[in-house]
């Protein structure tokens, strides 16, 4: 093991510590994907930098857990993120595809390669509205910052939540984000069906 795969490990096991403090089935779900696929096999990973990540400093300032925040941002020179591109631009908005990112921990084509489970870290730069959206996946977000609105019926109010509040998503359920004045950070999980994608809930609401 190599030193960015063993930092990406250190990392992972952070995950894992933080999550095992959630009484949630879903948190539980995570942890089962972890214990499966989290210690190997391994593999190289290309790093790669997106615009959005140059909010990660202030996010992880934000970040009270300080053990976990220490092990993120010493695997930041080796993480490789991307954008989720599924979405067509004009749907799910420019604010959101220019000021989002994520990076894949465990997963396909990730450190520690896995089926049909992927765990990872997503930003979002604050005051963007991620649009309502659903998929297949359950899913799970831990955020480390906010507090952010949420909301899970489309054209409702959002709703506040702070920092360590998780957010379960059962599969098709509808769901969206209003990131506040701090960057959003979160650890993310798909349970299963990550290879279907994600499709935008288009509603009268006007777009922002």
């Amino acid at each position: 093991m190599n030193s960015a795969t063993a930092t990406v490990s250190t990392l992972i096991h952070e995950i894992d510590r933080y999550l095992s403090g959630f009484d949630l089935a879903g948190a539980r779900d995570v942890r089962k994907g972890i214990a499966l696929w989290g210690e190997g096999p391994h593999q190289d990973i290309t790093p790669r930098r997106l615009p959005p990540c140059d909010l990660l400093p202030e996010a992880l300032a934000a970040v009270s857990d300080r053990p976990l925040a220490r092990a993120i941002e010493a695997a930041l020179p080796y993480l490789h993120w991307i954008t989720y591109d599924a979405y067509p631009r004009a749907d799910i908005g420019e604010a959101f595809a220019n000021g989002h990112a994520f990076t894949s921990l465990i997963g396909g084509g990730t450190f520690h390669p896995a089926e049909d489970f992927d765990l990872g870290l997503f930003v979002i730069a604050p005051n963007t509205l991620y649009r309502d959206h659903h998929h297949a996946a359950p899913e799970l977000y831990a955020p480390l910052t906010g507090p952010h609105g949420w909301r899970f019926l489309p054209d409702t109010t959002f709703h506040e939540k702070p920092a360590h509040e998780p957010v379960w998503n059962e599969p098709w359920a509808p769901h969206a984000t209003l990131t506040g004045s701090t960057p959003f950070l979160c650890i993310f999980g798909w349970t299963r069906d990550v290879s279907i994608p994600a499709k935008v809930i288009f509603t009268d609401e006007a777009r922002t």
